[in-house]
């Protein structure tokens, strides 16, 4: 079976490049973190430089997670691939077109859930140029990492997660918008419901358990019925327009947020999302 990278550069320090960073040192590769600004950089068993042809060199794998912008993207994936002939780069986006970044047979996307330390899902999808060994290398080094695969066969705008998500997401504005319940009921049906349901086992787990002919019945009742807007909410706008930002500007979909507040939303996520991937081991 296919170890772990062992050399890895990672382009770019935010919230994603960084955390990413620590997790693939903590699994065991060597990595090198190339940020604009460096200083104040401090991971552990990561170097951090701003010298992006130090960060480079002799890389095996390359994760390039800067600012989600074509042009910066397609220039600094030029350049790694051009650096290191020998590696497989990558982008983390799920949202730009892939062969807008790169058309090279070692580029694809390999795209961590975030927060990459909580999250175990990893997509993996090929540009038009990209060689299969390119993917079957990537799929093993995400094994290695003990964390799951999921992989395209061609790129879609979102991959599978946002698509998903957001699918999800139309539908919950859908219900809020037209008066059927609040925002916390949605959040309490998805965290106490389906997202119980769903850590455990996929939609089409579901499926065969509750028996295909019992949800074709739901489906030919709710399908038909399942048609939300395809513009974003005026509501979020709206919020958006006056600064309301969630969390980042203090006040969101439900309501204020103060430091304390925003301590215990993320602390919980971490203790439930923590949870679930020591039961599944």
């Amino acid at each position: 079976m296919t170890g772990v990278p062992a050399r890895v550069a990672v382009l770019g320090a935010g919230k994603m490049g960084a955390v990413l960073a620590g997790v693939l040192a903590a699994a065991g590769c060597n990595v090198t973190l190339w940020a604009r600004r460096p200083q104040g950089v401090d991971i552990r068993d990561v170097t951090v430089t701003g010298n992006l042809d130090e960060a480079l060199d002799g890389a095996d794998l390359v994760s390039e997670a800067i600012v989600e912008e074509v042009g910066p993207k397609r220039d600094l994936l030029a350049h790694a691939l051009d650096r290191c002939p020998d590696a497989v780069v990558t982008t983390q986006t799920s949202a730009l077109a892939l062969d807008d970044l790169a058309l090279d047979p070692r580029f694809a996307a390999w795209h961590w859930s975030n927060p990459p330390d909580l999250m175990d899902l990893v997509e993996i999808c090929p540009g038009t140029a990209t060689e299969s060994w390119v993917i079957d290398r990537l799929v093993g080094w995400t094994i290695a990492l003990d964390r799951a695969p999921a992989v395209l066969t061609r790129a879609v705008p979102g991959f599978i997660l946002n698509r998903l998500q957001y699918a999800v997401m139309r539908e919950a504005w859908n219900l809020v918008e037209s008066g059927v319940c609040d925002f916390a009921d949605v959040d309490r049906a998805l965290t106490h419901g389906l997202g119980q349901r769903w850590a455990a086992i996929g939609p089409f787990e579901v499926q065969d358990l509750a028996g295909l002919d019992i949800h074709l019945a739901v489906a030919e009742s709710m399908m038909p019925v399942l048609d939300g807007p395809r513009e974003p909410p005026a509501r979020l706008r709206a919020m958006v327009a006056a600064g309301d930002r969630g969390v980042a500007s203090g006040r969101g979909l439900r309501g204020d947020y103060d430091a304390e507040r925003t301590a215990e939303v993320i602390a919980r996520r971490e203790r439930i999302m923590r949870a679930v991937r020591a039961a599944r081991s």
